[in-house]
């Protein structure tokens, strides 16, 4: 998601924000058989004792975003202010919740903030 507000012809703002939200849950978990050169493949690859009851699955939530101040305060000089913000988590299983649940765990999750500030001064002697 991409948004940019123009102040003015020298100011800007600009928004970037991008959610993830992956899940899934594995099953018919394989393991290398005694014969791996085996023709047919339930042959090569037989159940896994350890992991047939209970495989697993994954649950990978993650936002990322930055918000972008630009202002041009002299032709060719510029200030930048820039806030980075990125919130991640990851569990060994699917869970319960649905996209949208998911999705707004992302927003009660612990932010990691990064602030910025660039100048640019264009010298002209």
């Amino acid at each position: 998601m991409r948004f940019t507000y123009p102040f003015t012809a020298s100011a800007t703002l600009q928004v970037y924000a991008q959610p993830f939200v992956s899940k899934g849950t594995y099953s018919n978990v394989r393991q290398l058989s005694a014969t791996p050169r085996a023709a047919d493949f339930a042959s090569r690859y037989v159940p896994d004792p350890v992991l047939a009851d209970n495989p697993g699955g994954f649950n990978y939530k993650q936002f990322r975003s930055n918000v972008v101040f630009r202002w041009e305060y002299r032709p060719g000089s510029t200030l930048f202010l820039v806030w980075s913000q990125g919130r991640q988590n990851s569990t060994g299983a699917e869970g319960t919740q649905g996209f949208r649940g998911d999705l707004s765990d992302l927003f009660t999750l612990r932010p990691d903030n990064s602030f910025l500030v660039k100048l640019s001064y264009w010298l002209n002697r």
